[in-house]
């Protein structure tokens, strides 16, 4: 009992420092025109982008962290420009301090249930990593784990394919999915967990693995991804210092780091801007293997979706400029075919999915992998932005096991979208 106690109060105070770097940050909600917050992209840390359906002040609703030494600045910014704002979180670092209690606790009951991976918390990238491998020595006619490559920092990169052919029959199309390319998001994880449950484990329909093979990587950035659990919650992009001023600024944002459109924004230059694009496209070693996996299927290569968090979106090119690809109407048919199926499973409060062209729908981006792998010959092509609802992407985990079932619904019907396209 007493090492039980000294355990606790360690764990206690450990979750209050590693967040006290956000105590007094506040969060508002503020609306304004899209190309307003365009131009402070780079420069303020906008936690959520919605579109102008959803604001009644303006083009855009938008969450923003504003720390005590600069609040009153960007909220006399907000003012001069007429920009309504409104207060709805009085303390950042309370609501990740509840956060870390409740997965804590949630992974508690799940050893104690024996389960390794369950869908009501997070796990760390190791935790991944060797359930990937437990699945693959199971389930091994089905799944096979590539160690594709290691971060800045050292870390296994792992993806998995999933195939009743090993590959190896051409007539089929191939699905690619990854998640956690931004650190914070951590309901990302997850969904490409469950994807991986129902196509292997829990089989729920047949004909999506006969009919098609899958490649899912579920931590694209882990070093970011540890450095979010384990030192800074907010944390975005990755790890690395091979770009000017890294020490001071360290990391890129794994998805501006595509050669599409990459060096065309000058706010994405900065090193120490939330968006930085890098030294050069494909910089990150973690963006590389997205990009090399996209590049050996991409004669079969029919869906690509980036899980990211959140908007409740699904969002296609051309997000550089504003047009449409070829195929746009296929796209958006195909967007909101996977919508609506979520959408009949969602919670009565979670905001309905919009479908469009992410410039459009929100604002001009560069260096995207929604709008490289468009542009390299995957027909279809997202970024998915999951559920929120009102925590932002500080998701707690009682929700996890909602956002994946109803987020394979919607994948799931994306890929008989697929079968019947072929």
């Amino acid at each position: 009992m007493v090492r039980f106690l000294g355990y606790l109060l360690f764990f206690i105070a450990a979750v209050h420092c590693r967040h006290e770097k956000y105590e007094g940050h506040q969060l508002y909600r503020v609306a304004g025109p899209a190309e307003e917050f365009a131009s402070l992209e780079a420069t303020l840390d906008l936690l959520s982008i919605t579109p102008a359906e959803r604001s009644t002040f303006g083009k855009l609703e938008v969450l923003v962290r504003l720390s005590p030494e600069v609040k009153e600045r960007w909220l006399q910014y907000f003012d001069e420009r007429n920009m309504p704002y409104s207060k709805i979180a009085d303390n950042l670092a309370e609501i990740l301090r509840d956060e870390e209690t409740k997965i804590q606790n949630a992974k508690l009951a799940a050893r104690q249930n024996g389960r390794s991976i369950s869908w009501d918390t997070y796990y760390n990238h190791d935790e991944i990593n060797n359930h990937l491998d437990e699945l693959a020595a199971e389930y091994p006619e089905l799944v096979t784990v590539i160690n594709a490559g290691l971060t800045y920092e050292g870390r296994q990169i792992k993806y998995v394919r999933i195939s009743t052919t090993r590959f190896e029959d051409p007539r089929k199309p191939v699905i690619i999915i990854d998640a956690a390319v931004h650190a914070r998001e951590w309901v990302t994880p997850p969904v490409a967990l469950y994807l991986i449950n129902q196509l292997v484990i829990d089989v729920v329909d047949n004909q999506l693995t006969d009919g098609i093979d899958w490649i899912i990587i579920p931590v694209v950035n882990p070093d970011g991804y540890e450095y979010s659990i384990n030192v800074d919650r907010l944390w975005r992009k990755t790890r690395s210092r091979a770009h000017p001023n890294a020490e001071a600024c360290p990391g890129i944002d794994g998805n501006r780091n595509f050669d599409l459109a990459w060096g065309t924004n000058s706010g994405a230059a900065n090193p120490c801007a939330i968006t930085y694009e890098g030294p050069t496209p494909f910089s990150e070693s973690e963006i590389r293997v997205v990009r090399d996996v996209v590049l050996q299927q991409l004669p079969r290569a029919a869906l690509y979706i980036s899980l990211h968090s959140y908007g409740n979106l699904f969002l296609y090119s051309w997000g550089n400029n504003g047009t449409l690809p070829s195929n746009g109407l296929n796209l958006h048919l195909a967007g909101v075919t996977m919508a609506t199926a979520i959408d009949e499973l969602a919670l009565d409060e979670s905001q309905r999915y919009i479908v469009g062209n992410a410039a459009n729908v929100l604002y001009f981006t560069t260096g995207t992998s929604r709008d490289w792998t468009r542009s390299v010959g995957v027909p279809l092509t997202y970024t998915l932005e999951l559920p929120g609802y009102t925590y932002g992407f500080v998701v707690p985990p009682e929700y996890v096991e909602q956002i994946v079932t109803e987020t394979w619904a919607g994948i799931a019907a994306g890929a008989r979208f697929v079968l019947t396209s072929s």
